[in-house]
Parts: C-alpha cells; sequence; structure tokens
C-alpha cells in the first residue's frame, strides 16, 4: 500500500478545531495516536458513510442507538460503546459532542473534517460502490449553506480513488491499496489488512499535518 506524492500541507495551528467523519474508527485513532485531536465528536468511533454523516448533520435523532442495540436501523455500529450498564451516561457523551459539534459550526469556527476510507477496501455498508465524494460535495455545500460561511476544510483521503487535488473546501488524497487485500465479504476483522492500511495513513497524517493543535 501506498499513497500519492504530499501536495498540500495543513497547519493546525490555524485551525479551531480538527473533527473525524469517518468512515472507520482510525481516522479519530491515528489523530490520537499522533496527538493531533484533542476533542472528542460524534463519528470518532461509529463506522459510517458521507451520506449518514449529512444526514445527522441535519438531524441527528437517528444516530442514537436505543438500549442494547448495537447495530441501528441505519446500519451503525455501536461496538465500542457501553449501550447496557452505562446507556444513558453514553448517550449523555453523544449528545455532548453533537452539541460540540453544532457549537463549533454556529459559531463559525475554522474547523478542518478528516475523512478517510479504510471501509472501502471489506465495502463495509456499501461505502466502496456508494457515491461517497458526492456525498462529501453535499456535505460542504450544506455546511456554507446552513451556516453561511466557508471558513473549513474536508480532508478527504480516498482507497483507489483519484479526485481533483484540491476542490473547494476539499482536498483530496488517495491510498493505492492492492487488490489482493480488497474483499466483498464486509468482514472488518482482519488485521492483515487493517495493520498495513493504518500504517499507511498514519504516514500520510504525519506528513500532511504541520503542528499540532
Amino acid at each position: 500500500m501506498n499513497f500519492n506524492e504530499i501536495h498540500t500541507r495543513i497547519n493546525l495551528i490555524e485551525y479551531n478545531a480538527i473533527v473525524s467523519i469517518g468512515n472507520k474508527c482510525p481516522t479519530a485513532m491515528i489523530l490520537r495516536e499522533l496527538s493531533l485531536y484533542r476533542e472528542s465528536f460524534p463519528f470518532d468511533y461509529v463506522p459510517t458513510t458521507p451520506a449518514l454523516i449529512l444526514k445527522y448533520f441535519k438531524d441527528p435523532v437517528e444516530f442514537y442507538p436505543g438500549k442494547g442495540q448495537i447495530v441501528t436501523q441505519d446500519g451503525l455500529w455501536f461496538g465500542h460503546f457501553d449501550l447496557h450498564l452505562n446507556y444513558d451516561l453514553t448517550m449523555e457523551a453523544f449528545n455532548r459532542r453533537f452539541c460540540r459539534l453544532f457549537n463549533l459550526l454556529q459559531k463559525k469556527k475554522k474547523i478542518i473534517f478528516v475523512y478517510t476510507s479504510e471501509a472501502d477496501i471489506y465495502n463495509e455498508m456499501g461505502n466502496r460502490y456508494n457515491d461517497n465524494y458526492g456525498d462529501l460535495l453535499k456535505i460542504r455545500d450544506y455546511i456554507i449553506e446552513r451556516y453561511q460561511y466557508t471558513d473549513f476544510l474536508i480532508l478527504a483521503v480516498h482507497t483507489n480513488k483519484v479526485y481533483d487535488m484540491i476542490d473547494s473546501n476539499i482536498v483530496n488524497y488517495t491510498i493505492n491499496v492492492d487488490k489482493s487485500y480488497m474483499s466483498n465479504n464486509k468482514e472488518t476483522n482482519c488485521p492483515e489488512t487493517w495493520n498495513p492500511y493504518r500504517s499507511v495513513l498514519k504516514t500520510l497524517f504525519s506528513k500532511i499535518f504541520l503542528n499540532p493543535l
């Protein structure tokens, strides 16, 4: 696995916050390992899709799982969270995370949203064949229209898909994954796959981001 050339570096000192928007846990996890991620947000450790991210930006009510509901009707997996004994505390934590996110947007803070695409490797939630880039553009357009500002950036790391390096408010990178790693069985418990992917992603992040917050 490898990534395309580093064409845009990002100085986090220039931003008020960095926010993970999926599509799996490694986005927030690796940003934390690099000491770049300081606050928690709703999508940190919940596998999702850009289309669902947009849905919850508009109204998060269907994001929240019921007590003991590990998988929601939208297909979100909450296996990293206690939805049994500490259900109420967990829901309070998610509510705080949404409030934190919406507060940043309402105050027009300078935000960098980070999207990566490990789920494409396994076709988890159909991500490989979704128009995820089109949905990222819809997220961008929604933020601009809803909050009336453009002082934010989406860093998108795609799997085997190449887009213009820079679009309006979006910077695109690609991780090239050999077909031997790709599967359609949606089996995500594959350390022989996610270990090399996450190693490459960590290296890519370390080269893109110039400074910690």
